[in-house]
């Protein structure tokens, strides 16, 4: 029998590099230590959590030139599922910079222009399988836009999705985010930051940062989660509550690049176990705390998970 899978959609996926240094100095020569490369976008990471977990795993997106092979190169080599758009133009690549201190500096390149015949391509790939293989599998749509890609692509999708009655998890920020609430994506989870910069306003404490996520709720979303690194992850699980918070314990932190992604991908699957509330968060918070301990974005280790589960804190609140 065929499992159900997480689609994973990417719309701007890159090669990332992690480069490794002593300590960087602005301005002047810098030697790097070492040197990794692996499939990046947050699309990617979320595949590779969902994969960790047992879920089967397809990844969506556009890829192009040398640089795309290398990709999808290293995401078949995970034995994530591969669906391909080729693009004229080739895929970005980004920098993650790790000094011994553990500071991270990352430069992300934008992504090139699309061609047109490109974003039909992937509408009609995704809408093609969702109505024949895939029906009824959550759609995880995860990251930025292409440049020059307007937020009515990420819209469609969320359509495509919902016209054959699969979840959708939106991973995004800015004006993508803000312009798809009101296409109501099942699910949403800005970090306190993007959810700050979306609403124009500090978020220091409990009860706003609730209150930014029944804003997000109100805006369209059916479900809002807020995450705060290390500090923990509000959820809002739906319009009439309730509200759940959980705090994670301390680790030590390889990166916590992926760690949002990896927390996405813990509630797409919780979804299609039709896991919900604390049994839900408690999964999505591990896989965010065991992507800050994998030796790569995304590379969580099953076992992690299945320690840290047990060590998160659960808070129901209970809010009219």
């Amino acid at each position: 029998m065929i499992r159900t899978p997480i689609l994973c959609i990417s719309a701007n996926p890159a090669l990332d590099r992690r480069l490794r240094f002593q300590s960087l100095a602005v301005g002047r020569v810098n030697r790097a230590k070492a040197v990794q490369a692996f499939a990046g976008g947050k699309a990617a990471h979320v595949a590779m959590t969902s994969h960790a977990l047992g879920a089967r795993a397809v990844w969506l997106g556009f890829l192009g030139g040398s640089v795309g092979d290398e990709v999808a190169r290293k995401l078949r080599e995970l034995q994530i599922e591969l669906v391909r758009i080729h693009t004229q133009r080739s895929t970005r690549m980004n920098l993650e910079l790790i000094e011994d201190s553990l500071r991270i500096t990352e430069v992300l390149e934008p992504g090139e222009l699309m061609a047109p015949g490109e974003l039909l391509a992937m509408r009609r790939a995704l809408t093609a399988r969702l109505r024949n293989k895939w029906r009824c599998a959550p759609v995880v749509i995860s990251g930025s836009l292409p440049r020059g890609v307007s937020v009515g692509f990420y819209r469609s999708l969320i359509a495509a999705a919902q016209s054959t009655g699969s979840p959708t998890f939106l991973d995004t920020s800015g004006d993508a985010l803000r312009g798809c609430l009101s296409s109501h994506p099942g699910f949403v989870k800005p970090n306190r930051e993007e959810a700050e910069g979306l609403l124009g306003q500090k978020l220091k404490t409990q009860s706003s940062i609730v209150d930014a996520a029944r804003e997000l709720i109100d805006r369209g979303a059916g479900s809002a989660a807020i995450s705060l690194g290390a500090k923990g992850l509000f959820w809002f699980e739906h319009k009439n509550g309730p509200v759940w918070f959980a705090r994670p314990p301390r680790v030590n932190s390889v990166s916590t690049v992926g760690c949002g992604d990896a927390t996405v991908a813990g509630f797409a699957v919780a979804a299609a176990r039709s896991l919900n509330g604390e049994a839900a968060i408690r999964l999505a918070t591990a896989c965010g705390v065991a992507n800050c301990m994998a030796a790569t974005p995304g590379r969580v280790s099953p076992r992690d998970v299945k320690l840290l589960m047990p060590q998160i804190k659960i808070h129901r609140i209970y809010r009219a």
